[in-house]
Protein backbone atom coordinates (compact mmCIF):
# COMPACT_ATOMS: atom_id res chain seq x y z
CA UNK A 1 0.00 0.00 0.00
CA UNK A 2 2.56 2.28 0.97
CA UNK A 3 3.99 1.85 -2.48
CA UNK A 4 0.81 2.55 -4.13
CA UNK A 5 0.81 5.29 -2.18
CA UNK A 6 4.10 6.54 -3.06
CA UNK A 7 3.76 6.08 -6.80
CA UNK A 8 -0.15 7.87 -6.84
CA UNK A 9 1.76 11.37 -4.82
CA UNK A 10 5.01 10.86 -7.50
CA UNK A 11 3.78 9.72 -10.78
CA UNK A 12 4.69 12.39 -12.68
CA UNK A 13 8.43 12.31 -11.46
CA UNK A 14 8.81 8.95 -11.88
CA UNK A 15 7.54 8.69 -15.61
CA UNK A 16 10.08 12.00 -16.17
CA UNK A 17 12.39 10.19 -14.84
CA UNK A 18 12.01 6.88 -16.78
CA UNK A 19 11.49 9.22 -19.79
CA UNK A 20 15.17 10.84 -19.48
CA UNK A 21 16.45 7.15 -19.07
CA UNK A 22 14.77 6.11 -22.08
CA UNK A 23 15.30 9.04 -24.36
CA UNK A 24 19.32 8.59 -23.13
CA UNK A 25 19.53 5.19 -24.28
CA UNK A 26 18.30 5.37 -27.33
CA UNK A 27 19.99 8.94 -28.34
CA UNK A 28 23.60 6.27 -27.26
CA UNK A 29 22.11 3.58 -29.16
CA UNK A 30 21.58 5.91 -31.98
CA UNK A 31 25.23 7.70 -31.45
CA UNK A 32 26.77 4.15 -31.71
CA UNK A 33 25.01 3.41 -35.05
CA UNK A 34 26.04 6.31 -36.70
CA UNK A 35 29.81 6.12 -35.45
CA UNK A 36 29.76 2.38 -37.04
CA UNK A 37 28.40 3.31 -40.32
CA UNK A 38 30.65 6.46 -40.52
CA UNK A 39 34.03 4.05 -39.47
CA UNK A 40 32.82 1.49 -41.99
CA UNK A 41 32.54 4.44 -44.88
CA UNK A 42 36.36 5.68 -43.47
CA UNK A 43 37.47 1.92 -44.00
CA UNK A 44 35.78 1.88 -47.46
CA UNK A 45 37.51 5.06 -48.65
CA UNK A 46 41.16 4.23 -47.36
CA UNK A 47 40.55 0.81 -49.15
CA UNK A 48 39.65 2.75 -52.46
CA UNK A 49 42.61 4.97 -51.94
CA UNK A 50 45.52 2.04 -50.98
CA UNK A 51 43.99 -0.18 -54.15
CA UNK A 52 44.24 2.85 -56.46
CA UNK A 53 47.85 3.99 -54.76
CA UNK A 54 48.86 0.27 -55.48
CA UNK A 55 47.15 0.41 -58.84
CA UNK A 56 49.51 3.76 -59.50
CA UNK A 57 52.55 2.30 -58.78
CA UNK A 58 52.56 -1.47 -59.93
CA UNK A 59 52.47 -1.05 -63.50
CA UNK A 60 54.13 -4.45 -63.48
CA UNK A 61 52.64 -8.26 -63.32
CA UNK A 62 54.74 -11.00 -63.38
CA UNK A 63 53.43 -13.74 -66.01
CA UNK A 64 55.41 -16.88 -64.71
CA UNK A 65 57.98 -17.68 -62.16
CA UNK A 66 59.52 -20.46 -64.29
CA UNK A 67 61.88 -19.58 -67.50
CA UNK A 68 60.23 -20.10 -70.66
CA UNK A 69 63.61 -21.47 -72.33
CA UNK A 70 65.13 -23.97 -69.80
CA UNK A 71 62.26 -24.42 -67.40
CA UNK A 72 64.19 -23.25 -64.04
CA UNK A 73 61.96 -21.86 -61.24
CA UNK A 74 63.13 -19.03 -59.89
CA UNK A 75 62.91 -17.62 -56.17
CA UNK A 76 60.18 -15.25 -55.24
CA UNK A 77 63.01 -12.86 -53.86
CA UNK A 78 64.64 -12.99 -57.12
CA UNK A 79 61.60 -12.63 -59.14
CA UNK A 80 60.56 -9.60 -56.58
CA UNK A 81 63.76 -7.52 -57.08
CA UNK A 82 63.69 -8.26 -60.61
CA UNK A 83 59.93 -6.97 -61.44
CA UNK A 84 60.50 -4.13 -58.77
CA UNK A 85 63.75 -2.26 -60.49
CA UNK A 86 61.44 -3.19 -63.99
CA UNK A 87 57.95 -1.29 -62.14
CA UNK A 88 60.42 1.57 -60.82
CA UNK A 89 62.07 1.88 -64.23
CA UNK A 90 58.78 2.06 -65.76
CA UNK A 91 57.49 4.53 -62.93
CA UNK A 92 59.77 6.53 -63.74
CA UNK A 93 59.56 6.79 -67.69
CA UNK A 94 55.51 7.38 -66.72
CA UNK A 95 56.15 10.31 -64.45
CA UNK A 96 59.09 11.91 -66.96
CA UNK A 97 61.79 11.72 -64.53
CA UNK A 98 63.85 10.36 -66.89
CA UNK A 99 67.10 11.27 -64.93
CA UNK A 100 66.02 8.66 -62.69
CA UNK A 101 65.08 6.16 -64.86
CA UNK A 102 68.36 7.03 -67.00
CA UNK A 103 70.22 6.26 -63.86
CA UNK A 104 68.73 2.56 -63.33
CA UNK A 105 70.72 1.94 -66.86
CA UNK A 106 73.88 -0.36 -66.23
CA UNK A 107 77.17 1.73 -67.60
CA UNK A 108 77.60 -1.19 -70.08
CA UNK A 109 74.33 0.26 -71.31
CA UNK A 110 75.07 3.99 -71.54
CA UNK A 111 78.21 3.17 -73.31
CA UNK A 112 77.07 0.94 -75.71
CA UNK A 113 73.80 2.65 -76.55
CA UNK A 114 72.52 5.54 -74.80
CA UNK A 115 75.94 7.78 -74.05
CA UNK A 116 74.20 10.62 -72.61
CA UNK A 117 70.69 11.48 -70.92
CA UNK A 118 69.53 13.30 -74.36
CA UNK A 119 70.39 9.97 -76.27
CA UNK A 120 68.51 8.15 -74.22
CA UNK A 121 65.20 10.73 -74.43
CA UNK A 122 65.35 10.70 -77.90
CA UNK A 123 66.13 7.12 -78.90
CA UNK A 124 64.21 5.01 -76.31
CA UNK A 125 61.82 7.35 -74.41
CA UNK A 126 60.31 9.27 -77.64
CA UNK A 127 59.76 6.28 -79.17
CA UNK A 128 58.37 3.40 -76.60
CA UNK A 129 56.19 6.37 -73.82
CA UNK A 130 55.92 9.25 -76.16
CA UNK A 131 54.74 11.10 -73.21
CA UNK A 132 52.04 8.98 -72.36
CA UNK A 133 51.61 6.43 -69.58
CA UNK A 134 52.52 2.51 -70.10
CA UNK A 135 52.49 -0.65 -68.30
CA UNK A 136 53.53 -4.33 -68.82
CA UNK A 137 53.72 -7.93 -68.06
CA UNK A 138 56.87 -9.65 -67.63
CA UNK A 139 58.10 -13.18 -68.41
CA UNK A 140 60.75 -15.24 -66.85
CA UNK A 141 63.03 -16.00 -69.49
CA UNK A 142 66.00 -17.40 -69.14
CA UNK A 143 68.95 -16.46 -66.53
CA UNK A 144 68.85 -12.82 -65.51
CA UNK A 145 67.00 -11.71 -68.68
CA UNK A 146 63.45 -11.12 -68.87
CA UNK A 147 60.80 -10.95 -71.49
CA UNK A 148 58.78 -7.22 -71.28
CA UNK A 149 55.57 -6.14 -72.92
CA UNK A 150 55.49 -3.14 -72.67
CA UNK A 151 52.02 -1.79 -73.77
CA UNK A 152 48.96 1.34 -73.12
CA UNK A 153 48.14 1.74 -69.15
CA UNK A 154 44.52 2.55 -70.44
CA UNK A 155 43.43 2.95 -66.86
CA UNK A 156 45.11 6.29 -66.83
CA UNK A 157 45.04 7.15 -70.89
CA UNK A 158 41.70 6.01 -70.84
CA UNK A 159 42.45 4.74 -74.59
CA UNK A 160 44.02 2.49 -76.43
CA UNK A 161 45.55 2.07 -80.01
CA UNK A 162 47.17 -1.27 -79.35
CA UNK A 163 50.75 -0.20 -79.22
CA UNK A 164 53.12 -3.28 -77.97
CA UNK A 165 56.74 -3.27 -77.68
CA UNK A 166 58.55 -6.21 -76.76
CA UNK A 167 61.63 -6.09 -75.21
CA UNK A 168 64.36 -8.05 -73.17
CA UNK A 169 65.42 -6.40 -69.98
CA UNK A 170 68.32 -8.06 -68.00
CA UNK A 171 69.21 -7.00 -64.59
CA UNK A 172 72.57 -6.34 -63.61
CA UNK A 173 74.15 -6.17 -60.15
CA UNK A 174 76.47 -2.99 -59.98
CA UNK A 175 78.16 -1.12 -57.02
CA UNK A 176 75.68 -3.32 -55.13
CA UNK A 177 72.96 -2.09 -56.36
CA UNK A 178 70.56 -3.44 -59.35
CA UNK A 179 70.54 -2.17 -62.72
CA UNK A 180 68.97 -2.50 -65.94
CA UNK A 181 70.06 -3.18 -69.50
CA UNK A 182 67.24 -2.78 -72.16
CA UNK A 183 66.23 -2.42 -75.37
CA UNK A 184 67.41 -6.44 -76.30
CA UNK A 185 70.74 -5.44 -75.00
CA UNK A 186 72.16 -8.74 -72.73
CA UNK A 187 75.43 -8.06 -71.51
CA UNK A 188 79.08 -7.00 -72.11
CA UNK A 189 82.07 -9.50 -71.48
CA UNK A 190 85.80 -9.47 -71.27
CA UNK A 191 87.86 -12.35 -73.19
CA UNK A 192 91.06 -10.93 -73.82
CA UNK A 193 92.21 -14.32 -75.36
CA UNK A 194 95.46 -14.16 -78.09
CA UNK A 195 95.94 -16.62 -80.78
CA UNK A 196 99.16 -16.32 -83.20
CA UNK A 197 99.50 -17.65 -86.61
CA UNK A 198 102.33 -17.27 -89.18
CA UNK A 199 103.07 -13.89 -87.53
CA UNK A 200 99.64 -12.36 -86.98
CA UNK A 201 98.60 -12.32 -83.38
CA UNK A 202 94.97 -11.71 -83.09
CA UNK A 203 93.37 -10.94 -79.69
CA UNK A 204 89.68 -11.54 -78.54
CA UNK A 205 88.82 -8.27 -76.43
CA UNK A 206 84.93 -8.41 -75.50
CA UNK A 207 81.99 -8.96 -77.08
CA UNK A 208 78.73 -7.45 -76.68
CA UNK A 209 75.55 -9.61 -76.40
CA UNK A 210 72.14 -8.64 -77.88
CA UNK A 211 68.82 -10.56 -78.77
CA UNK A 212 69.42 -10.73 -82.37
CA UNK A 213 73.26 -10.13 -82.29
CA UNK A 214 76.99 -10.60 -81.27
CA UNK A 215 79.68 -7.88 -81.58
CA UNK A 216 83.33 -9.24 -81.00
CA UNK A 217 85.85 -6.56 -80.60
CA UNK A 218 89.07 -8.26 -81.61
CA UNK A 219 92.87 -6.32 -81.92
CA UNK A 220 95.10 -7.53 -85.07
CA UNK A 221 98.48 -7.22 -84.84
CA UNK A 222 100.30 -7.79 -88.17
CA UNK A 223 104.18 -8.68 -87.60
CA UNK A 224 104.57 -9.52 -91.17
CA UNK A 225 106.18 -7.87 -94.17
CA UNK A 226 102.96 -7.94 -95.50
CA UNK A 227 99.40 -6.36 -95.86
CA UNK A 228 96.64 -8.21 -94.11
CA UNK A 229 93.08 -8.24 -95.30
CA UNK A 230 91.32 -10.02 -92.75
CA UNK A 231 88.25 -11.15 -94.92
CA UNK A 232 88.66 -11.15 -98.92
CA UNK A 233 84.94 -10.85 -99.63
CA UNK A 234 85.00 -12.55 -102.66
CA UNK A 235 82.67 -15.10 -101.45
CA UNK A 236 79.82 -15.09 -98.59
CA UNK A 237 80.28 -16.09 -95.37
CA UNK A 238 83.52 -16.92 -95.24
CA UNK A 239 83.93 -14.85 -91.75
CA UNK A 240 81.84 -16.20 -89.15
CA UNK A 241 81.53 -17.73 -85.66
CA UNK A 242 82.11 -21.24 -84.62
CA UNK A 243 80.06 -22.65 -81.44
CA UNK A 244 80.68 -26.03 -79.27
CA UNK A 245 78.41 -27.88 -81.90
CA UNK A 246 80.15 -26.86 -85.35
CA UNK A 247 77.45 -24.49 -86.27
CA UNK A 248 78.84 -21.15 -87.92
CA UNK A 249 77.12 -17.67 -87.32
CA UNK A 250 78.50 -15.16 -90.43
CA UNK A 251 79.14 -11.87 -90.22
CA UNK A 252 77.34 -8.65 -91.40
CA UNK A 253 79.69 -8.73 -94.20
CA UNK A 254 77.41 -5.69 -95.21
CA UNK A 255 78.52 -3.42 -92.58
CA UNK A 256 82.35 -4.32 -93.46
CA UNK A 257 84.87 -2.54 -96.18
CA UNK A 258 88.23 -3.13 -97.07
CA UNK A 259 89.32 -0.45 -94.89
CA UNK A 260 88.06 -1.43 -91.90
CA UNK A 261 89.70 -5.18 -92.60
CA UNK A 262 92.88 -3.79 -93.69
CA UNK A 263 96.21 -4.11 -91.04
CA UNK A 264 99.24 -2.73 -92.50
CA UNK A 265 102.73 -4.53 -92.06
CA UNK A 266 103.76 -3.68 -88.48
CA UNK A 267 100.41 -2.22 -87.52
CA UNK A 268 97.94 -3.13 -84.42
CA UNK A 269 94.84 -2.27 -85.08
CA UNK A 270 91.61 -2.70 -82.95
CA UNK A 271 88.05 -3.85 -85.24
CA UNK A 272 84.58 -4.53 -84.18
CA UNK A 273 82.34 -7.05 -86.30
CA UNK A 274 78.81 -7.99 -85.86
CA UNK A 275 78.25 -11.22 -86.48
CA UNK A 276 74.69 -13.33 -86.98
CA UNK A 277 74.26 -14.63 -84.04
CA UNK A 278 71.18 -14.57 -81.74
CA UNK A 279 71.40 -15.03 -77.82
CA UNK A 280 70.82 -18.31 -76.61
CA UNK A 281 72.40 -18.80 -72.99
CA UNK A 282 73.34 -22.83 -73.21
CA UNK A 283 75.59 -21.47 -76.69
CA UNK A 284 79.26 -21.48 -76.50
CA UNK A 285 81.39 -19.60 -79.08
CA UNK A 286 84.67 -21.31 -79.67
CA UNK A 287 86.06 -19.25 -82.31
CA UNK A 288 85.93 -16.59 -84.80
CA UNK A 289 86.93 -18.05 -88.31
CA UNK A 290 88.27 -16.23 -90.73
CA UNK A 291 88.52 -18.28 -93.65
CA UNK A 292 89.35 -15.77 -96.36
CA UNK A 293 92.51 -14.25 -94.75
CA UNK A 294 94.14 -12.58 -97.59
CA UNK A 295 98.51 -11.47 -97.33
CA UNK A 296 99.73 -8.74 -100.06
CA UNK A 297 103.26 -7.98 -100.17
CA UNK A 298 102.84 -5.95 -103.71
CA UNK A 299 103.18 -8.32 -105.63
CA UNK A 300 101.97 -11.77 -104.73
CA UNK A 301 98.98 -13.01 -102.40
CA UNK A 302 98.65 -15.81 -100.34
CA UNK A 303 94.89 -16.71 -98.62
CA UNK A 304 95.28 -18.55 -95.11
CA UNK A 305 92.83 -19.38 -92.47
CA UNK A 306 93.35 -18.37 -89.10
CA UNK A 307 91.10 -19.34 -86.27
CA UNK A 308 90.75 -16.83 -83.44
CA UNK A 309 90.24 -18.70 -80.15
CA UNK A 310 87.57 -17.50 -77.70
Amino acid sequence: MNLIRYYNQNRKKIWGILIIIVSAFVVLQLVNYLYKINDEKNVKIENKVEIANHTKQDTTQLTTNRSVVTGEKKSENQLDTATKVINTFIEYCNSKELEKAYDLLTNECKTQIYDSLEVFEQAYYDTVFKGEKKTCTVENWVNDTYKVKIIDDILSTGKSNDYTKQDYITIKQQDGEYKLNINRYIESKKINKTTEKDNIQIEVVSKNTFMEYEEYTIKVTNHTESTVLLDGRTEAKTLYLEDSKGVNYSSYSHELTEPMLTVNAGQTKEVTIKFYSSFVATKKIQAIVFSDLMLHDGQLSEKIQFRANI
